[in-house]
C-alpha cells in the first residue's frame, strides 16, 4: 500500500518544518520500492529513520518521531563518520 502523493507532500513538509527547527536538513522519503519510506538528514541525506515498511505503520512512527524530535526528546547527531544518527 503506498502513501498518496499529497500524504508525501504532507510528510515531506513537516520533516522540513522540524528540521529548520533543530537546525538538519531533513527530507522524507519514499524508496524505490513505495512500500518503504523514510527521512533522510543532512547534505548526503542519509537516513535516519527508516527506511521501513508502510504496513508496519512507518509513516505514523516517523510522525512520532518528528514530534519528539521537535519537543527536544530526541535528537540528531553526527555519528563517529560525521553522518547523522538520531540518537
Amino acid at each position: 500500500m503506498a502513501l498518496e502523493p499529497e500524504d508525501v507532500q504532507r510528510l515531506n513538509d513537516r520533516a522540513r518544518e522540524v528540521g529548520r527547527k533543530i537546525g538538519w536538513d531533513l527530507q522524507f522519503c519514499v524508496a524505490p520500492n513505495p512500500e518503504y519510506v523514510g527521512v533522510a538528514a543532512g547534505p548526503n541525506q542519509v537516513f535516519v529513520l527508516g527506511p521501513a515498511k508502510l504496513s508496519d505503520l512507518a509513516a505514523h512512527d516517523i510522525e512520532l518521531d518528528l514530534d519528539a524530535l521537535e519537543r527536544g526528546d530526541r535528537t540528531i547527531g553526527p555519528d563517529e563518520d560525521g553522518d547523522p544518527r538520531l540518537y
